[in-house]
């Protein structure tokens, strides 16, 4: 209960940051309380953090998050509209290599990173890498169009502070984020 009311704070003050709202006593305040708490972080980190907006994709999702070992954090830090995207992505990936692990998967720069290794003691052939890795990269390219939010058709935009996101326009017009001119 403590982590949930932890990550909801947290999660406030992000979105303050990221549409301009918040102020530096939020911050200030979010990031003493977040030190102040008596949660033992090993524990948080090692837990599974499946997504609460998972519903149909709660249980592929937290497949995925068991595929991340101790120590890594056990969430998926990338909003629902790329949910059968992560999944579709672990699916193709087991397929090469059932015994994969995730490190981590998360939007960066607007597009979605999948972060993965195997083992130190199993040999992975170079073509299994490269399939892999071509994968992943697929998984990245679909991502700059598809909207994280919703899963509709999507394009980069840009908040305030410098965040970007791939969203379609509506997602973009709720959430104050304008499209980003090329340069």
């Amino acid at each position: 209960m403590r982590w949930r009311a932890l990550e909801s704070d947290m999660a406030a003050v992000g979105e303050g940051l990221r549409n301009g709202s918040a102020t530096p006593d939020d911050v200030d305040g979010a990031f003493a309380r977040l030190m102040a708490s008596d949660i033992d972080w090993n524990t948080y980190r090692n837990a599974l953090h499946v997504p609460a907006d998972a519903g149909e994709n709660a249980g592929a999702i937290e497949a995925i998050l068991r595929r991340i070992p101790d120590g890594w954090g056990r969430w998926l830090s990338a909003d629902a509209g790329w949910y059968p995207l992560v999944i579709a992505t672990d699916a193709l990936l087991a397929g090469l290599d059932a015994d994969y692990r995730v490190h981590q998967v998360k939007e960066k720069f607007g597009t979605l990173r999948y972060y993965y290794y195997w083992p130190s003691s199993e040999a992975v052939s170079l073509e299994t890498l490269d399939a892999m890795d071509a994968i992943t990269a697929g998984a990245e390219r679909v991502s700059a169009i598809t909207c994280e939010r919703c899963g509709a058709t999507g394009f980069l935009h840009q908040a305030r502070r410098h965040w970007v996101k791939t969203l379609c326009v509506p997602c973009a017009d709720s959430l104050g984020y304008v499209p980003v001119q090329p340069t």
